[in-house]
């Protein structure tokens, strides 16, 4: 039994590795700043959590600690563990420990998709019986949670490109969905970010897979080159795995060609046409990895989505409100078209950009993304512990957007959303609340102003000055 500190440990990525070695019979404490599902799931297996940093927090006898990202050297936690001469180091070496000492590991990465796509893959192995080892980004429904200790020998792990750490990494299997501009507070360029990818690839051994979308300019370059056995994956095109003419309005159902013939037909419950994609992701993946097709297809079928991916936070006065985790222009781009295709009322979408850098670095995407809603509110920016870049604001985003392109739009303070949300809605409408940072604080609020009829008078504010 390892004694293992985790700093940091409420995030989705730490909280994971947490419940896996808990499972495994550890004994883990951690710290964290605020409170949330995921720690007060650990503290219900047997984590000592507590909240804060603090030196005292560390145990004197632990074996490892672990923290994340944004932990930097100066937290007292780090400093303590230092003095005790205790072993520190960050979630993607933990990680990658992880999926390198498991006999058969699928990692999936990519810019968008890679929650969706290796969820799909966890459930699809374990209906078919796989019993995998599941580390991924988002609550599962299936496994309650976003991580789970099989003993099946075969570990399925998102792999985050974000900080640039997978690089290091080598999988049995790799599941790449694209590969599009992001995180360049730690890449640098476009460059460097196709660098990191192209060296996760080329770490996939001979023996090893690589599947990807084909439909992707830069994968399409960058994977003929690679050692490992190739497998592609598309819609309606000349791909190992594809489809022709998918229907994804209300659900998602197709008929299923591999190497061209055709195998099988494939139901799920997910709407867009991103979601074909990610189901074709996974079903590569879990049948290259030798799942029987009928169980992959019963797991597909009964796949009961993930926290803040579409999901319904509840409807109210015939108004559906749904929350997502897009942050990306492409990812908003796609929900909302998803969302315009699902439903037959107005669109209201509702943004908060998440962190100043990427703002700034796509703020003309951004500014083209919005197009499909009826109606758009956007907020102030979740910085993420970024410094503000130049005092951006989301005014600068405001003042790109073509506002005649909606019936209406307006910047409201993060805590007067629901409110002023419920003032504009009418029935049959359907309410997304996008962002990756604490926007989906306001959902639930949102609902309920919306069953008691508040139509408040809120003063909007530009926020550029």
């Amino acid at each position: 039994m390892a004694k293992i500190h985790f700093i940091g440990v409420g995030g989705i990525g730490m909280s994971g590795l947490a419940s896996i070695h808990i499972a495994r019979g550890d004994r883990v404490t951690g710290s964290d700043l605020g409170e949330n599902g995921l720690t007060r799931g650990l503290l219900t297996a047997g984590a000592d959590i507590v909240k804060g940093h603090a030196a005292s927090n560390v145990p004197s006898d632990a074996d490892l600690v672990v923290r994340s990202t944004a932990i930097r050297d100066d937290n007292p936690e780090v400093i303590k563990s230092r003095e005790f001469g205790i072993p520190v180091i960050f979630r993607a070496d933990m990680l990658k420990a992880l999926v390198e000492g498991t006999p058969l590991s699928i990692g999936v990465t990519g810019t968008h998709g890679k929650t969706t796509t290796s969820s799909l893959i966890a459930c699809m192995l374990d209906v078919a019986g796989k019993d995998p080892t599941v580390l991924v980004g988002g609550e599962v429904s299936r496994f309650a949670s976003n991580a789970r200790a099989g003993k099946g020998g075969i570990v399925v792990a998102e792999v985050d490109e974000s900080d640039g750490h997978f690089r290091k990494m080598s999988v049995t299997c790799a599941v790449v969905t694209n590969i599009e501009r992001d995180h360049m507070e730690h890449h640098g360029s476009w460059e460097g970010l196709v660098g990191a990818f192209d060296e996760f690839l080329s770490r996939v051994p001979d023996n090893g897979l690589i599947i990807y979308c084909k439909e992707d300019e830069t994968l399409r370059r960058m994977v003929p080159g690679k050692r490992a056995r190739k497998v592609s994956y598309g819609i309606g095109g000349a791909y190992d795995y594809t489809c022709v003419l998918p229907a994804h309005e209300k659900s998602i159902c197709f008929d299923l060609l591999v190497r061209g013939k055709k195998t099988a037909r494939v139901e799920s419950p997910l709407i867009g046409r991103h979601n074909v994609l990610n189901i074709l992701g996974g079903l590569a993946a879990s049948l290259e990895m030798g799942a029987d097709t009928a169980k992959a297809l019963e797991g597909l079928a009964g796949f009961g989505g993930i926290k803040r991916r579409f999901e319904l936070v509840g409807k109210a006065r015939g108004v559906e409100i749904r929350e997502d985790y897009a942050h990306h222009p492409t990812e908003i781009k796609a929900v909302i078209k998803a969302a315009r295709d699902y439903t037959g009322g107005r669109v209201i979408t509702v943004f908060q950009p998440h962190r100043y850098s990427r703002t700034k670095d796509l703020l003309e995407e951004f500014a083209e993304c919005f197009y499909s809603s009826d109606v758009l509110v956007l907020t102030d920016i979740y910085s993420a512990h970024e410094d503000p870049a130049e005092m951006l604001t989301t005014g600068a985003m405001y003042d790109l957007i073509d506002s005649k392109r909606f019936k209406r739009i307006a910047m409201v303070e993060k805590n007067n959303v629901p409110e002023f949300v419920s003032g504009l809605v009418k029935k049959n409408d359907l309410v997304l609340v996008l962002g990756a940072g604490d926007i989906r604080e306001q959902a639930a609020p949102l609902l309920k102003a919306i069953e008691e009829g508040k139509k408040g008078k809120i003063e909007i504010k530009r926020k550029d000055g």
